[in-house]
C-alpha cells in the first residue's frame, strides 16, 4: 500500500509539473533528447509529430482503442500495451492514471508522458460524429552569412529561401492532403520550376466500412515487421531508452512529409477478416539519378538523394529514374502473438550499374530485385520475444531477433541479435542496425533499465558489431562498440538531472600516399543536464558537455548553454530562447544539442570551433484559429589562431518564420 500510494504522489506531482508544457513539442524534444549517437536533421519526423499533435487534441481512449491505435503514440513499448489491454480486459473500464500505477512497467516517468495524450472517457456516438480537423501551415526560413554576398548564390538557379506549404484534412473516416516545398538554392515559379515549388505531393485515404479496412492512395509510407524488408519514415535506433529495441509495424500510413526519398506513390489498402491482415500495395515514381546510356542502354551508378536541384547537374538528374515498385505483407494475430510475411518487388527503367570499387563488390546490381521475410513476436509472462528473417537477390540473407524481459517490477532487459550477409540489399529496409544501409553486419545489443529507488533511473546499453567486408568508410573488414549510460535524478516535482556518458570505438580509413589501412577512432561524450520550473510561469535548463575525439591526432571540445522559457499563465504567448558557448579543437569534436523551433520542426545543429551560438523563439494565438511562431537564430564564431578561416565569415543566422491556420 505504501508503494503504490507513493508512485500515486509522484504521478500527481509529475501531472501538475506538466501542465504548463505543450504535450507534442516537449514529447518531441524529449524524443530527440533521449539519441545517444549523432543526430540526423534528414530524419523523417513529420509523421510522429502528426500523431502527437492529433492525439494532443483529441485524447486516445484508452478504455477502447486498439493495439494499432496506441502504437501511434510511438513512446509506448509494444509488451506494456499488451500488458495494458490485458488489464483492461481483467478489470473493466479504468478511470484514471492511478490504477494504470498498478501494471508492472507504467511508472510515474511514463505515465506523466502519457497524460496529455489519453482519456478515460467511454467512446460514444457523440465523439464518432465529432467534427473534422483542418490545418493549414505556412512557413519560411531564410538563412545568412557574410559567404552568400546576397540573396542569391551565383552557383544556383534560385534564391535561398525555404518556403513549405502543407493542407491537411482529418477525420476518423477520411485524411487527404497535399505538401509542397521549396529548398534553398532551388527556382520558384522560374527556371525549372515554371509552376512554383520544386517538391509537391499529395495523399488521401478513406475508411470502408466499419471493421478497419482502408484504402489510401497518393503517397504513402509502409512499415513491416522489423524493417529489413520495407520500413519507411522514422524509426526509433540507440538511444536513452535503451530497453526499447522492438520496431512496432504500423502497416501503411499515409506521408505528408517533404523526405523525396523514402516513401511510394501509387495505391495501397489495409484489410482485416478477424484475426488476419493483409496489406497489397503497388508504387509508381521517379527518382533522381544521372542516367546514362552504354550502347544505348540506360544506366545508373547511384541514386541522388539530397533532394535539392540547384545546380545544372541536380536538375539535370531531377526524376531522371522511374521505379515501380509493389508487394504485400500478410499476418495473423492470436491473444499477444502475431506472425507476418512481406514481400517486396522493384523494378527500374535504367540498370544499375555501380562503380568498380571495392566497397561495391558484393552489392546489388541490374534493374529488378526481389526481397521476401518473414517476422513474428510475442510473449509469455513477462518475456517478449521479436525477429525477421529475409532473403534477398543474390543470395542474400538477413536475421533480426530480439528477447526483452523485467527480472523484477522496477527492471527491464532486452537483448538483439543482427546477422546480415554481404548480398543482402533491400531499397526500403530500416532496421534497428549500426549502420544506415541493411547490408553486412554481425551485432549483439544488450540494454538494460533499472528503477533502483524513487526518483532514480538508470540506463545502460553495449552494442557490439562487425563488418566482414569494406565500407566505404574502411579500407577492411572492422568491428566496433558502443556503450551508454545516463543516471537520472528528479528530486521533486519541478526538478530532473542526469548524467550521461557515451562511448564509440570504431575503425575507420586512413589514407597515407598510396597506402589505404583502417586505424581505430573513439569517441567519447560526457553530459550533465539540469532542468528547472522555477514557477507556473518560468522554466530554466542547464547543460555541460564535453567531447573527447582521439584517431591519428586527439581533440576535445566542451558546450555549455543556459534555456530560459517563459510561458504566462492565462496568455496567448510564449518566449523561450538560449545562450551557447561552445569550443572545440576541431570538427571531429563537435557536439550536438536540440533547439526549440517552430511547431512540426527542429533543429539540431552541429557545434564545432569557437564561438556562440543563440536562438530566440517567440509564439503568438492571433485569434482561436490562427497562429503565429517565429525563431530567430546565430551562431558568431570567433577567429582561431593557427586557421585560415577569415573572421567576416564566422557568423551565420537564420530566420524562420511561420502560420497555421486550424479551422
Amino acid at each position: 500500500m505504501i508503494k503504490i500510494a507513493g508512485q500515486i504522489l509522484l504521478i500527481l506531482l509529475a501531472v501538475a509539473a506538466r501542465a504548463q508544457t505543450p504535450a507534442v513539442q516537449q514529447t518531441l524534444e524529449d524524443l530527440m533528447e533521449s539519441l545517444s549517437s549523432e543526430p540526423d536533421e534528414n530524419s523523417d519526423f513529420q509523421e510522429i509529430m502528426d500523431d502527437l499533435a492529433y492525439f494532443g487534441q483529441h485524447q486516445l481512449l484508452i478504455n477502447s482503442a486498439t493495439k494499432e491505435e496506441m502504437q501511434r503514440l510511438h513512446f509506448l513499448p509494444d509488451m506494456l500495451i499488451d500488458d495494458l489491454i490485458e488489464f483492461r480486459e481483467k478489470t473493466g473500464q479504468i478511470y484514471s492514471l492511478y490504477e494504470m500505477a498498478a501494471i508492472t512497467g507504467f511508472n510515474p516517468e511514463l505515465l506523466n508522458k502519457l497524460e496529455p495524450f489519453i482519456s478515460f472517457d467511454v467512446r460514444g456516438a457523440e465523439r464518432k460524429s465529432k467534427k473534422s480537423d483542418n490545418d493549414v501551415f505556412v512557413r519560411s526560413t531564410r538563412a545568412f552569412s557574410a559567404a552568400e554576398g546576397g540573396v542569391k548564390n551565383p552557383n544556383y538557379e534560385g534564391t535561398m529561401e525555404r518556403y513549405y506549404l502543407r493542407f491537411k484534412h482529418k477525420s476518423s473516416d477520411l485524411e487527404y492532403g497535399f505538401v509542397a516545398e521549396k529548398d534553398p538554392g532551388e527556382a520558384f515559379f522560374t527556371g525549372s520550376n515554371k509552376y512554383g515549388f520544386d517538391y509537391t505531393g499529395a495523399f488521401g485515404n478513406f475508411k470502408l466500412g466499419s471493421t478497419g479496412q482502408r484504402v489510401f492512395v497518393g503517397d504513402y509510407h509502409v512499415r513491416f515487421g522489423q524493417g529489413l524488408v520495407a520500413w519507411q519514415g522514422f524509426s526509433m535506433g540507440k538511444s536513452s531508452e535503451t530497453t526499447q529495441t522492438l520496431r512496432s509495424g504500423q502497416g501503411i500510413r499515409s506521408s505528408s512529409s517533404t523526405d523525396e526519398n523514402q516513401f511510394f506513390r501509387g495505391i495501397a489498402s489495409q484489410l482485416k477478416f478477424g484475426k488476419f491482415s493483409f496489406m497489397p500495395f503497388v508504387s509508381f515514381r521517379s527518382l533522381d539519378a544521372n542516367v546514362d546510356t552504354i550502347e544505348g542502354k540506360p544506366f545508373f551508378r547511384a541514386f541522388q538523394t539530397s533532394g535539392y536541384h540547384r545546380t545544372k547537374s541536380e536538375i539535370a538528374g531531377k526524376d531522371a529514374l522511374n521505379q515501380i515498385a509493389g508487394g504485400a505483407y500478410a499476418s495473423f494475430s492470436y491473444q499477444r502473438w502475431s506472425v507476418g510475411a512481406t514481400a517486396v518487388f522493384t523494378r527500374f527503367n535504367a540498370e544499375m550499374n555501380r562503380s568498380d570499387v571495392p566497397e561495391n563488390q558484393f552489392l546489388w546490381e541490374g534493374k529488378e530485385n526481389f526481397v521476401a521475410g518473414i517476422d513474428w513476436k510475442g510473449s509469455v509472462r513477462n518475456v517478449f520475444i521479436f525477429g525477421e528473417a529475409a532473403v534477398s537477390a543474390n543470395n542474400g540473407k538477413a536475421l533480426l531477433t530480439g528477447i526483452m524481459l523485467k527480472p523484477a517490477s522496477n527492471a527491464e532487459f532486452t537483448a538483439v541479435y543482427r546477422n546480415i550477409n554481404k548480398t543482402y540489399f533491400s531499397f526500403f529496409a530500416n532496421s534497428f542496425t549500426e549502420s544506415s544501409r541493411t547490408n553486412d553486419e554481425n551485432a549483439l545489443y544488450f540494454g538494460f533499465k533499472f528503477f533502483p529507488a524513487p526518483r532514480w533511473t538508470i540506463r545502460t546499453y553495449a552494442d557490439f558489431f562487425e563488418y566482414r567486408w569494406i565500407k566505404y568508410t574502411t579500407a577492411a573488414p572492422s568491428k566496433g562498440t558502443e556503450l551508454f549510460a545516463q543516471v537520472s535524478y528528479a528530486p521533486s516535482r519541478k526538478t530532473d538531472i542526469y548524467l550521461r556518458f557515451f562511448q564509440e570505438d570504431k575503425e575507420l580509413k586512413v589514407t597515407s600516399g598510396n597506402l589505404r589501412f583502417n586505424q581505430p577512432q573513439r569517441i567519447n561524450r560526457l553530459r550533465l543536464n539540469f532542468s528547472r520550473e522555477i514557477n507556473e510561469n518560468f522554466s530554466i535548463k542547464n547543460r555541460i558537455e564535453l567531447s573527447l575525439y582521439s584517431k591519428l591526432e586527439k581533440e576535445k571540445g566542451y558546450l555549455v548553454y543556459q534555456d530560459l522559457i517563459y510561458k504566462p499563465v492565462g496568455k496567448r504567448f510564449s518566449i523561450n530562447g538560449r545562450l551557447a558557448y561552445f569550443a572545440t579543437d576541431g570538427y571531429n569534436s563537435r557536439l550536438y544539442a536540440y533547439e526549440n523551433d517552430l511547431l512540426y520542426s527542429f533543429s539540431i545543429p552541429a557545434l564545432y570551433g569557437k564561438g556562440i551560438r543563440s536562438y530566440f523563439n517567440f509564439r503568438q494565438a492571433l485569434t482561436d484559429k490562427l497562429t503565429f511562431w517565429l525563431k530567430f537564430a546565430a551562431t558568431h564564431r570567433f577567429s582561431q589562431t593557427g586557421t585560415e578561416e577569415p573572421a567576416d565569415l564566422a557568423t551565420k543566422s537564420e530566420l524562420k518564420i511561420q502560420l497555421r491556420y486550424q479551422f
